[in-house]
C-alpha cells in the first residue's frame, strides 16, 4: 500500500527576521489552493505569541520553552507525527524558533516513525538585510546567521527597504558567497511570489538528508548551546503607556533581539499585538474572538530578569497612578 505524503517546509532566520509575515501570506495562499494544512510552531518562550496567526480550524502544534537544535528535537518529531496521525493534511509547515539551526530541524523530519509520510519540499531562511550589514552582534550570533544562509535552499533577504541599493548589493553578494545555490529572493515585509519558492527538482529527499546530516560535525550545528539567549516572560495585570513602555525598552543594558506580547495600551480601548525587532516596534489592534492574556515576551543576552521585572511593574503603576 502506498503511503500518501505530506509536503513539508521548513521556515527558519534569526529573531525578527520576518518569519511570521511570510507564515500568515502561505497559509493564506494554501487556503486559496484549497489544501490542507497544518503548522508546527516553535517558541524560545513560555508563551505562544506567534501562533494567533494561525487561522481558527487550521491543526496546529506548539512547542513552547526550548529550541528545536536543544532541548525538545525529539518532541518536534512527536508532534509532526501527531498532526499526520490526527489530521488528513496536504502540507504542513513549520516555523522554528530563531536560534534553530536549520540540520536539526532537518534531523527531527527524518526520525524513522516519520520519514516515510513526508516530503521535504523546501528549508527557507529569512535574512534581515539591515542586522546583516550592521553586523551589531556577538560572534556566536553572526555564526548562527552564517550556518541558517548555509544549509537552507531558499535564501529570502526581507527588509530590503532599510538599505541604499549600494548597500543591498553588497548584502547579496555576501550571501551568494556562502551559499550560492540556493533561491535569492529580495523583499519588504516579507512579500514574495509564491512560484518562487515552490519545490523544484532540488527538492530534499528525506533520506539523503539523513545521510547529509550525519556528515556535520553536530557540535557545530548545536550553535544555540553556546548563544546564552534568554527569555523573560511576565504577565501584565494593567494598561502601560505606549511611549513610557517604548523608551524603557530600548534603555535597557542588555541585547534584545525580539520582543513580542499582547498589550493593553493607556491611550485607546482594546488589545494590540506588539512586535518588536532590531528597534523597530509594531503595534496591531489584535481582532480576533480569542481574548489572551496581557503578557510580554523578551529575547535576549544576559537579561536580567529581577529588574525587567520589577521595572515592568512600575510601568503598570505609572500608567494606572
Amino acid at each position: 500500500m502506498q503511503v500518501k505524503k505530506v509536503d513539508i517546509y521548513i521556515l527558519t532566520g534569526f529573531l525578527g527576521s520576518g518569519k511570521s509575515t511570510l507564515l500568515t501570506q502561505l497559509l493564506q495562499n494554501e487556503h486559496i489552493k484549497e489544501r490542507r494544512v497544518g503548522v508546527l510552531m516553535n517558541e524560545l518562550g513560555e508563551v505562544s505569541i506567534d501562533s494567533s496567526i494561525v487561522p481558527e480550524g487550521t491543526p496546529l502544534k506548539e512547542l513552547l520553552n526550548g529550541c528545536i537544535c536543544c532541548t525538545i528535537q525529539g518532541e518536534l518529531s512527536l508532534q509532526l507525527k501527531l498532526l499526520l496521525d490526527e489530521h488528513e493534511l496536504d502540507v504542513i509547515y513549520i516555523e522554528a524558533t530563531g536560534v534553530a539551526h536549520p540540520l536539526d530541524v532537518l534531523d527531527a523530519c527524518t526520525h524513522p516513525i516519520i520519514a516515510r509520510r513526508i516530503n521535504i519540499q523546501r528549508v527557507l531562511s529569512l535574512v534581515n538585510a539591515k542586522q546583516w550589514k550592521d553586523g551589531k552582534m556577538s560572534i556566536k550570533i553572526k555564526k548562527l546567521l552564517i550556518e541558517q544562509v548555509k544549509y537552507s535552499d531558499c535564501l529570502i533577504v526581507n527588509k530590503q527597504d532599510l538599505l541604499s541599493k549600494k548597500e543591498l548589493a553588497c548584502v547579496l553578494e555576501e550571501i551568494k558567497e556562502i551559499n550560492s545555490n540556493a533561491v535569492l529572493i529580495t523583499t519588504t515585509y516579507s512579500r514574495i511570489n509564491i512560484e518562487n519558492i515552490e519545490p523544484s527538482s532540488r527538492s530534499y529527499n528525506v533520506i539523503d538528508s539523513k545521510r547529509f546530516i550525519q556528515k556535520v560535525d553536530q557540535n557545530e550545528a548545536h550553535v544555540h548551546n553556546h548563544l546564552h539567549l534568554h527569555t523573560f516572560t511576565f504577565l501584565l495585570e494593567a494598561p502601560i503607556d505606549r511611549l513610557e513602555f517604548l523608551t524603557w525598552l530600548r534603555s535597557l543594558p542588555c541585547q534584545i533581539y525580539r520582543a513580542k506580547g499582547f498589550l493593553s495600551l493607556t491611550e485607546t480601548p482594546g488589545l494590540f499585538l506588539f512586535n518588536y525587532s532590531y528597534g523597530e516596534p509594531l503595534f496591531e489592534r489584535f481582532h480576533n474572538e480569542s481574548k489572551p492574556k496581557q503578557v510580554i515576551v523578551i529575547i535576549g543576552e544576559k537579561l536580567d530578569h529581577d529588574r525587567i521585572r520589577n521595572e515592568i511593574i512600575q510601568l503598570q503603576r505609572i500608567a494606572t497612578a
